[in-house]
């Protein structure tokens, strides 16, 4: 019995010994086996509690970064390639694959900045702490895209602005970098103006990964610090939560296209401004406004009888009686007598001025070159603005020669619709003499053509 005791007390103490000399023997094997190798690496968030992982298909090691410096070391690793992954509380994961590790030297990553975005999420717009330059006529889109295929209802449940706002959410399945034009600009015809389609409802959740909140334009307001917060209730497809909330800001200011700080639509040094998009003329003030000083203030050229409305106190709408006049400048001038309601007067005078296309005709139906018509065609002219219906007939030919009727659905378009059959597969054109004239009894400005064929019996 004591020799049993005796044995079994000198093999433990040898067990005690090889254990608390097991980092020695490490230090020993590093050093003389040329098969290993170490990563190092520095991560700049110092105190994030970063941990440090390699892996291959498997986890391997892990370590701490050190909360003096941020530096990390894993050592004892054979020669290959590892995956290195760094997650700390509050920050998007970092990943960097295939670094290669040598043997018996030290691969080093470099300095790491962990990412400030969760992980479900790929980039936003505004960016955070971004200028965003608006005007009174500015509706404001925040977007948001994701890494994953997310849940819609989850994420509108999530999302907040403060102050707070009201808007619409729209959801793609592609996912769009952030730029300054992702606002777009209602009023002056321009809508979207940025890169991104808005599609019809969306009912799976196989793709979708940008959000777009198209803020409410009362909501939309210029010199306002903005913050959007994405609570972590928001999760993926497969019911992943954020890992921590995303917030960010930014700040919206005047529009850099303003003069004197008021706003025209057209804009001032419009070129070719559409004739019947534009039955009026917009001024945009910053203030509100006195509106029979700023009434009696306004000259134009051409000289126009025109009808003021206000739609708003800052708004106001030059109504001048139809469309605008072809292929003409337009100079709009408020001098200084015109004052808020304060009794505050333009400290300068304020012009504008924008020129308008020609007459032209933009299409037809059939069009030129079209083949296989109908023999009972209804032959359409569209025109960019309103015409004179009584200038056409005069000015239109068809060759060969068919009579025939002219109906104008709108003050803009018009078919001709012939009394009889057309021949069969024959050639047909059409021409309209610069004799058509507009609203204005302005004259279409070059002659316009077009032929097309009929089909066959």
């Amino acid at each position: 019995m004591r020799a049993y005791k005796f044995v079994y007390v000198l093999v433990m103490s040898l067990l005690l010994l090889l254990l608390s000399c097991t980092k020695e023997i490490e230090r020993i094997i590093y050093q003389d086996d040329p098969d290993y190798g170490k990563i190092v690496g520095i991560v700049v968030e110092k105190d994030s509690q970063a941990k440090v992982y390699v892996r291959q298909a498997l986890f391997i090691d892990s370590t701490s970064i050190d909360p003096q410096n941020g530096a990390f070391e894993i050592d004892s690793l054979q020669a290959g390639n590892y995956d290195v992954l760094i997650i700390a509380p509050g920050y998007g994961t970092f990943k960097s694959s295939n670094v290669f590790v040598f043997a018996n030297s030290v691969a080093y990553v470099g300095k790491i900045s962990l990412p400030r975005l969760p992980d479900l999420i790929h980039s936003h717009f505004p960016d955070n702490q971004a200028e965003i330059p608006i005007s009174s006529y500015t509706t404001l889109s925040i977007i948001i895209n994701f890494t994953r295929p997310m849940d819609r209802q989850s994420v509108q449940n999530a999302f907040a602005t403060v102050p707070a706002s009201e808007g619409t959410f729209h959801w793609s399945q592609s996912i769009y970098n952030p730029n300054q034009w992702w606002y777009w600009d209602r009023w002056a015809g321009n809508e979207p103006a940025i890169p991104v389609e808005l599609p019809a409802e969306i009912s799976t959740f196989t793709h979708i990964r940008c959000m777009q909140y198209v803020m409410r334009k009362a909501d939309t307001v210029p010199d306002v610090n903005y913050t959007v917060i994405l609570s972590t209730i928001a999760c993926d497809s497969a019911g992943n939560p954020l890992s921590f909330p995303l917030e960010f800001s930014f700040r919206t200011i005047e529009s850099t296209y303003t003069q004197t700080s008021i706003l025209t639509d057209p804009e001032n040094g419009a070129e070719n401004v559409g004739l019947s998009n534009n039955h009026s003329i917009y001024i945009m003030f910053p203030k509100r406004m006195n509106e029979r000083s700023v009434e009696q203030a306004i000259s134009m050229i051409p000289n126009t009888d025109v009808i003021f409305l206000w739609p708003a106190p800052t708004k106001l709408k030059i109504y001048t009686g139809g469309p605008l006049k072809a292929d003409t400048t337009y100079i709009i001038t408020i001098d200084t007598t015109a004052h808020d309601l304060d009794g505050v007067h333009l400290t300068e005078p304020f012009r504008s001025l924008f020129s308008t296309e020609p007459v032209r005709i933009t299409g037809s139906n059939p069009q030129n070159g079209e083949v296989f018509v109908e023999l009972q065609p209804k032959i359409y002219l569209y025109f960019n603005t309103y015409m004179i219906a009584s200038t056409l007939p005069g000015a239109f030919t068809i060759t060969p020669s068919v009579n025939g009727t002219f109906n104008w659905e709108s003050n803009s378009r018009v078919y001709f619709l012939p009394n009889q059959n057309l021949q069969p597969y024959t050639k047909y054109k059409i021409e309209v003499k610069t004799t058509v004239k507009d609203y204005w009894s302005t004259p279409l400005k070059e002659p316009y053509s077009f032929s097309f064929a009929t089909k066959k019996l």
